[in-house]
């Protein structure tokens, strides 16, 4: 548990600016309200937190590996379009395998920022109506009637989807209501009072959908979020790196926030 806190995304609460985030600034003058300008900042902070890959990119791999196969000869057909074709079919594979992971990274920076930033408009709502007095007609909701609202909005997507004759892919809410609604009901809104979860975004699982099958995806897992996996409902995963650049995975009891496994530790 020592080791963990050590890490430089451990060390202290609130802005993490050390570590992977080191040198980088967010911005603070959100004065004119602009949702949009908020979460195009947190994709710029969640890019450079990500880090260049070290290696050449995907398309430099292409040229490379299908030169090098050119050179070889390995893959020499009987006239220059074959020897051609033959020798950069696997890079192209490569390539498109590359280019597909790219876009799952974006398409997670994109609804991470977006959830930071529609978090951070709510804090500056609630802030405005407790500045007007406001507050204390804001009653709260029986937790029962809120999970049967997210119930009803999750069934009703799924009535779409079968409704449009199942084309396309099946929402996740439709897969794991129940779950879904039991953890933004009861979980999800006391997990800022847990020690480990503090300060720290909340996303799905990274996943892919086709039909009704869904495959869920570690590698686009991101430092600095907790995810909340919906077929383990009892369970909130993290991805953290170490000062060596050394990833692991953190599995959390979702109530306590105790950590279950290290996998740095096997």
């Amino acid at each position: 548990m020592s080791r963990i806190l050590k890490r430089p995304m451990f060390r202290k609460g609130g802005e993490v600016m050390e570590g992977i985030m080191t040198g980088i600034k967010p911005r603070t003058n959100y004065s004119d309200g602009s949702l949009d300008k908020r979460v195009n900042e947190y994709k710029d902070i969640m890019r450079a937190a990500q880090g260049a890959s070290g290696g050449p990119d995907g398309l430099s791999q292409f040229l490379i590996r299908g030169g090098m196969n050119l050179v070889s000869g390995a893959n020499e057909g009987d006239n220059v379009l074959q020897t051609l074709a033959g020798a950069y079919q696997k890079p192209t594979e490569q390539l498109f395998a590359s280019l597909d992971k790219k876009a799952q990274q974006e398409k997670q920076i994109g609804l991470q920022s977006a959830m930071l930033g529609i978090k951070g408009e709510q804090g500056m709502e609630l802030a405005r109506l407790k500045r007007l007095g406001e507050s204390k007609y804001l009653k709260e909701e029986p937790l029962s009637r809120i999970k049967s609202n997210y119930l009803k909005q999750y069934a009703a997507a799924d009535r779409e989807y079968i409704k449009a004759g199942a084309y396309g892919n099946r929402p996740i809410e439709g897969m794991f209501k129940e779950n879904l609604a039991d953890f933004n009901t009861y979980y999800r809104p006391n997990l800022d009072n847990i020690k480990n979860f503090k300060g720290k975004n909340v996303a799905l699982f990274p996943h892919t959908i086709k039909k009704s099958n869904i495959e869920f995806e570690k590698d686009g897992m991101m430092a600095g979020t907790i995810y909340y996996k919906p077929d383990q409902k009892n369970f909130m995963y993290e991805r953290v790196i170490d000062e060596d650049g050394t990833s692991s995975i953190l599995i959390y009891n979702i109530r306590t926030g105790e950590i279950l496994k290290d996998t740095s530790k096997g």
